[in-house]
């Protein structure tokens, strides 16, 4: 999320301008008439005020710093975190490829990779019910690619169909691998 500082530093012109930009609204909303934003009526920087009021709501100093505040110890906290494969921090176990496992052995495998991933408290699930071909596949060859921040007592959770959207049958019911 980004956020824009007022250009006007001055409190005392920001508050002015923005209670004209407050008359201007209530006159737009009484004569509700969209005919008068397009008239040289309402300057440019009453409807730049009255664009940044409407976006991101009425900042005093007070939360610009606290939002400061709360970045930098964020970013301090995760500067000194470690980035690992998932399939590095889940003790890089034996798999078996994809393409030379018999439909027979693909639900053992799977539930092996389950648990090695449970383990380290890393789940992964799906809304819909992909079958086991599939899952195999998605934890085999995108999950174990991803990069996680190696830290103590961590949960993680991977989401199917945040990495395929278009495979978001239900999002009432969510079925765990």
């Amino acid at each position: 999320m980004t956020l824009k500082k007022s250009q006007n530093k001055d409190p005392k012109t920001s508050k002015k301008t923005s209670k004209t930009s407050n008359k201007v609204i209530e006159k737009l909303s009484e004569e509700d008439d969209d005919s008068l934003l397009n008239s040289d009526i309402i300057g440019d920087k009453v409807i730049d005020d009255m664009l940044n009021n409407e976006s991101l709501g009425e900042l005093d100093v007070e939360d610009d710093e606290e939002f400061i505040h709360q970045v930098e110890e964020f970013k301090k906290e995760h500067s000194k975190s470690k980035l690992a494969k998932v399939y590095e921090y889940i003790g890089s176990p034996k798999f078996i490829e994809l393409k030379k496992l018999s439909k027979n052995d693909i639900k053992d495998e799977l539930r092996k990779l389950i648990v090695a991933l449970d383990k380290k408290n890393i789940i992964v699930h799906s809304h819909g019910d992909p079958d086991d071909r599939e899952k195999y596949r998605f934890i085999t060859e995108e999950i174990f690619n991803e990069d996680i921040e190696v830290k103590k007592n961590q949960n993680i959770t991977f989401v199917y169909e945040d990495y395929h959207p278009e495979m978001d049958d239900s999002e009432d019911d969510e079925e765990f691998f």
